[in-house]
């Protein structure tokens, strides 16, 4: 009889990544109640405890899933734009189809319920506020303290998403137009 061939381990990050990956997917596909210690566990083909191992539990995974999120969304909002008006906007559009494309996601990320791992987090902010510092380089938006313009324009982008993700609206309001119609507005506020 041959001999068997021994299992290789799973290494520890892989699980980890394996346990995130199945947070993100239950996440999207049934919403952020959905994420649990069991269900996640079962997605990813691993014990229970395997979670606890690895996050100390189900708001550990949370922030887990969050801090995933936020490494994305970041990655997603940076923009690389010659021209700062153009950086800033596709910026702004990138912000939207991200939240539209990750709705569950974007909640999640933002709820507060979460403590996502505060340096992926800061990024995302950081990229808005590296984008106003390129536009003030480039002459194009006002001088001034980048962060705080920063924090103006990530309000202005973020009600606009949540409210057309979770508000009603009237039945001939085109959100697409109204989102471009408040970048627009934010370009004229930062303008020099």
């Amino acid at each position: 009889m041959p001999a068997e061939k021994p299992r290789a381990r799973t290494s520890a990050a892989d699980i980890r990544t394996s346990l995130v990956a199945a947070g993100r997917r239950i996440v999207e596909r049934d919403g952020a109640s959905a994420l649990t210690v069991r269900a996640v566990a079962t997605e990813a083909g691993v014990a229970p405890m395997g979670v606890y191992n690895h996050f100390a539990g189900k708001d550990g995974l949370i922030s887990a899933v969050a801090t995933d999120g936020f490494a994305e969304f970041g990655d997603a909002i940076a923009q690389t734009d010659a021209d700062a008006v153009d950086r800033l906007r596709n910026s702004g559009m990138a912000y939207r189809r991200f939240a539209l494309a990750n709705p569950a996601m974007y909640g999640l990320m933002f709820d507060g319920h979460s403590a996502p791992d505060p340096l992926v987090a800061e990024n995302a902010f950081s990229v808005i506020t590296d984008i106003i510092r390129y536009g003030q380089v480039a002459g194009v938006i006002r001088s001034g303290d980048a962060q705080a313009l920063a924090s103006h324009t990530w309000a202005a982008v973020h009600g606009a998403v949540s409210l057309e993700i979770t508000a009603p609206r009237p039945s001939d309001a085109d959100p697409a137009e109204i989102y471009n119609g408040l970048l627009d507005m934010v370009a004229r506020g930062l303008a020099a």
